[in-house]
């Protein structure tokens, strides 16, 4: 959900208007899914107009509304993320409150299975973490779901005492995000939370900077976590935070000038890639830094020459980057591919505003 619905509705309210699927009915015949990228393309918020885009970066083909032409179906409000368990393809839709669980392969809902999980809140995130467990975080909720992703059951929750975000697992822990207070009065976004694996007990609050918004591990172990500054004082300055995942201690190592927001790694756990100098209606630049040397100057940057870069990507085979162009977040928006040199390689049209990318 961008920047939260409500912003965007203020901001575009003139500009938007209802999307559905370009294709009139369902068609299957031109539905091929390999090796490539799988792009969640939000929609609207609050006109239940995701879907989903496929580019396969070796024969450079790219097939749009997918989920639509397959099921029949739309995916629903806002598509948030997504997740590859044992074969399936799950996606986190979170306005909409469901998750959806389908064929990795053919993007079919087997109908005669349990194929969507409700009763959340409103979920953002999904972490397997085994193939019959997985976590949930909720931007609006204080509880961490925990789901069993084969039967599409929730089996429990763990009250975090804040809303939840990204997450990444260390070892037998969960780290997870507490991104927004919006929802949640009273709470300090400004904190990382550890929860036990094995026993599902949270087991650590580290403080890091407000609003953290995107977590990566490096080569050496640590977590990076970039925090955009507090979204209510625009003196606060977006931060870069190191995190010892072992001894819970967290190290301030960059102090931002302008807005730092995403966060991805390449494959090697070496370079922090981050969009810098824009904000969530203005574009900015895609930036670079070494683990080794993060508060260092990098020569490496793609600008975003009037494009709104959105959402960072990075293929963990052979690091070519990703970069979503989401436009005015109501039109249909394009992604773009580039070498781990910045060379752009490729583009291609998606849906509106592609956001989370995975890679199949």
């Amino acid at each position: 959900m961008k920047r939260f619905g409500f912003i965007f509705i203020g901001l575009f309210a003139l500009l938007m208007s209802a999307c559905g699927p370009k294709d009139p009915l369902p068609n299957q015949d031109d539905v091929i899914v390999g090796k490539g990228v799988f792009v969640l393309n939000e929609g609207n918020f609050g006109y239940a107009n995701a879907s989903l885009t496929f580019y396969n970066p070796t024969v450079d083909t790219v097939a749009n509304n997918l989920f639509y032409r397959v099921n029949g179906a739309p995916i629903g409000d806002v598509g948030q993320s997504m997740a590859l368990v044992d074969g399936y393809l799950y996606i986190v839709v979170n306005n909409s409150k469901y998750i959806y669980k389908m064929d990795a392969g053919t993007l079919v809902v087997d109908t005669t299975q349990p194929y969507k999980l409700q009763d959340f809140i409103s979920p953002r995130y999904m972490m397997p973490v085994a193939a019959d467990k997985a976590y949930v975080s909720d931007i609006v909720g204080t509880q961490l779901w925990i789901i069993n992703p084969q039967d599409m059951t929730h089996t429990g929750t763990i009250d975090m005492g804040k809303s939840t975000e990204t997450m990444v697992q260390f070892g037998r822990e969960l780290f997870v995000t507490n991104w927004s207070r919006y929802y949640v009065q009273g709470m300090v976004n400004n904190t990382v939370q550890v929860v036990n694996i094995d026993n599902d007990i949270k087991v650590a609050d580290i403080e890091v900077g407000y609003e953290p918004n995107g977590m990566v591990v490096d080569k050496n172990g640590f977590i990076w976590v970039l925090c955009e500054g507090d979204v209510n004082d625009a003196t606060v300055p977006s931060t870069l935070w190191k995190i010892n995942p072992n001894t819970k201690e967290s190290t301030l190592a960059v102090t931002y000038e302008k807005k730092a927001l995403n966060l991805a790694i390449d494959p090697t756990g070496t370079y922090l890639y981050y969009v810098y100098g824009g904000d969530w209606v203005n574009g900015g630049d895609l930036r670079r830094a070494s683990v080794d040397q993060p508060e260092a100057e990098d020569s490496f940057v793609i600008p975003a020459e009037g494009k709104m870069f959105y959402k960072i990507a990075v293929n963990p085979n052979n690091g070519d980057i990703y970069l979503s162009d989401a436009k005015t977040y109501t039109m249909n928006g394009t992604v773009y591919r580039y070498s781990s040199d910045g060379v752009l390689l490729s583009s291609f049209d998606a849906g509106i505003c592609p956001g989370f990318m995975l890679f199949n």
